[in-house]
């Protein structure tokens, strides 16, 4: 007699593949966010789209803004210490790259959201 389970999802659907199939699927599911098979197949017949989106350029855009603005900041530095440059360029410079940054950021937000 069989053991009666108490499952979420008490369907079950079976189906055939070959092994080039198999191969193709197998790299599909490791390159998306679901970690087996279930997950990957259920989402992907529901929503009829799996999205797997790589952020990591945006990332390194954001990284190297970031470095852009220490430098930034270490050459106002040097510059005010020996008064090469005035107090407006100097502020006028330092906000364009807060600005920078902050539009770096939004996108990659914006981004990350999309993606979700």
């Amino acid at each position: 007699m069989k053991k009666k389970e108490n499952r979420k999802r008490p369907i079950q659907k079976k189906v055939w593949l070959n092994k080039d199939e198999n191969d193709y699927l197998r790299k599909k599911i490791e390159a998306s966010p679901y970690n087996n098979f279930q997950n990957f197949v259920r989402i992907m017949l529901i929503t009829g789209e799996i999205v797997n989106v790589d952020y990591s350029e945006l990332r390194k855009l954001n990284q190297e803004v970031s470095r852009i603005g220490n430098n930034v900041n270490q050459m106002v530095r040097l510059a005010n210490q020996f008064e090469e440059i005035s107090p407006d360029d100097v502020q006028t410079l330092i906000s364009e790259v807060r600005n920078l940054q902050v539009m770096v950021t939004a996108a990659l937000k914006r981004e990350m959201q999309r993606g979700k």
